[in-house]
């Protein structure tokens, strides 16, 4: 029985992991390269890409690995608090971050240039890159946090005891230890933004700086073969692109390999700020208030405004919620299709997760490797190529086979399942680890099977693992647009393009992208606190 589903797996994961993506890369021949990089428009986004990637990965890293070593190794006050709320914008979609700074910053109505006289404009180039920095810098936050907490802290107390102070002891000890996590988190941060659509296209798009997700959804909905085949030659180069610089730079960090943690350790002595504590809280605070507050504050304001553009507080009104919430046929649609999704595919993910990572943790049959890393494939590649394939490999059945699922709820709930089972692999993975191997081997001693093991020692044990995985999974579901965006169509309204498409043309009484971003911000933080109490401060943010 075993066998049977560990090669059941596999096979699962070479159809709809592997081959859907293997398939867009083979279609382009040398032709549509050629066409596609003489395209001033393709070479515009590419240009774009490169440079909004760049920039916000160089922020991400100024702005990251400072906070991350004041959060572990400074007397800050309500450091654990700060962690937490510092960490909570990564739970957050960038595009509703991208309507509150729209709401705050548009040139003509916006909320700081009436109320303060400011004059700012969010669509253009630094307006771009702060939006996606904003949100993007918990990748390098998260990266670097993980290791000073595990940082052998001896090394830091001998160059105290040998007279350096704090700067110091950060400059020349913290920061070279730092690199894998600065490595790491530029890229992921680099990457996550040349992979983002909601907000190029939010903010980008009235700018006129296209990247290349917005190039390849402009090309595909032309509706014409041309079109066609430039979305997939810009795909596919995109999402090439994206595999060799991730998977080069893990082989590089392999081979450059940064111990941080020997033996036991003491908790690390803490840096006094001394004089420096009130400024620093202070700056932390404002921070904090500029990145997360200030943003949903504009989108409350908004959906609580019966007229937008005219931000007068004593006008607050629920009137938009009850128009989009009561009186739009597509809200009901899109929050029950939305839960729909979001539920199977945590149900799926953490099932398919549960006994696959078995196989993974508790076996060493052969193909373990190919099915970690094909699992991990999709994660890393860009949405708008992950749903272009999609939509090759199943516009007609599976590859000629079956029934069509374009334009059908199975092909979003596919890419959904897709996209994140390697965050349920890897959650319920850990979990595993955990579980000590003589607790399954006392059990065969006894007389039981493998089913039973997994039903009476492994389900049980690993129930807050399962917990998390499922959590993990749902909260990117509920409100994903990169890819919905492309795979959508007539009745299959979901949170994350009926936001997209309030905010861009279809609501004229305006405020229905902000209700229903304010839904989603309250769902994701009632979830996250969920997950954080039952798991005892485990998982979550």
């Amino acid at each position: 029985m075993k066998k049977v589903f560990y090669i059941l797996g596999l096979i699962l994961i070479a159809c709809f992991f592997i081959a859907p993506q293997a398939y867009l890369f083979l279609i382009p021949k040398l032709k549509d390269y050629t066409s596609v990089l003489s395209n001033e428009n393709t070479l515009k986004a590419i240009k774009n890409t490169i440079l909004v990637s760049g920039s916000v990965g160089l922020l991400c890293l100024i702005l990251g690995i400072p906070l991350s070593w004041i959060l572990t190794r400074t007397d800050l006050p309500m450091k654990k608090n700060f962690r937490s709320w510092f960490c909570l914008p990564y739970a957050i979609p960038p595009f509703v971050g991208a309507i509150g700074w729209i709401i705050l910053a548009n040139p003509t109505s916006g909320v700081l240039n009436q109320w303060f006289g400011l004059h700012l404009n969010i669509y253009t180039f630094w307006g771009l890159v702060w939006v996606e920095t904003s949100f993007l810098f918990t990748f390098v936050l998260l990266t670097a946090l993980t290791i000073l907490d595990r940082m052998d802290s001896s090394l830091e107390e001998a160059a105290r005891l040998s007279g350096a102070n704090g700067l110091r002891v950060f400059i020349d000890i913290a920061l070279p230890l730092l690199k894998p996590a600065m490595i790491n988190g530029f890229i992921l941060s680099c990457l996550a933004t040349a992979a983002s659509f909601g907000v190029p296209a939010l903010i980008g798009g009235p700018a006129r700086i296209y990247l290349m997700t917005t190039q390849i959804y402009t090309y595909q909905r032309m509706g014409t073969a041309d079109g066609m085949q430039m979305s997939i030659a810009v795909s596919a180069i995109l999402g090439f692109s994206t595999l060799v610089l991730l998977y080069g730079s893990q082989y590089f960090l392999g081979l450059n390999k940064n111990y941080t943690v020997g033996g036991k350790s003491a908790r690390p002595s803490l840096v006094p700020l001394n004089s420096w504590k009130i400024p620093v809280l202070i700056t932390m605070s404002a921070l904090l208030f500029v990145i997360l507050i200030v943003p949903i504050f504009g989108v409350l304001l908004s959906s609580l405004s019966p007229v937008q553009g005219s931000w007068n507080l004593l006008q607050l009104s629920f009137s938009n919620f009850t128009r989009v919430l009561f009186e739009t046929e597509e809200t009901v649609r899109a929050l029950s299709q939305s839960l729909f999704l979001g539920l199977s595919a945590a149900i799926i993910c953490t099932v398919f997760s549960f006994f696959f990572n078995y196989f993974l943790t508790r076996t060493k049959w052969f193909g373990r490797t190919f099915g970690s890393i094909a699992v991990s494939i999709p994660f890393s590649t860009p949405g708008t190529v992950l749903a272009l394939a999609l939509i090759l490999s199943f516009s007609r059945g599976f590859f000629g086979i079956g029934p069509s699922l374009y334009n059908t709820l199975w092909i979003i709930l596919l890419a959904y399942i897709i996209k994140y089972m390697s965050l349920s692999i890897k959650t319920i993975g850990d979990g595993y680890q955990q579980i000590h191997p003589s607790l399954e081997e006392a059990a065969r001693i006894s007389g039981a099977g493998w089913w039973a093991i997994m039903r009476t020692i492994y389900w049980p044990l690993l129930s807050t693992a399962l917990m998390a995985s499922a959590f993990l999974v749902f909260m990117p579901v509920i409100s994903e647009l990169t890819m919905t965006i492309l795979l959508t169509g007539p009745g299959l309204d979901t949170i994350g393009p009926l936001i997209f498409q309030f905010q861009e043309y279809s609501d004229v009484g305006g405020g229905g992208a902000s209700v229903l971003s304010v839904i989603v911000i309250s769902f994701i933080l009632i979830l996250n606190f969920t997950l954080k109490t039952l798991s005892k401060g485990r998982y979550g943010l």
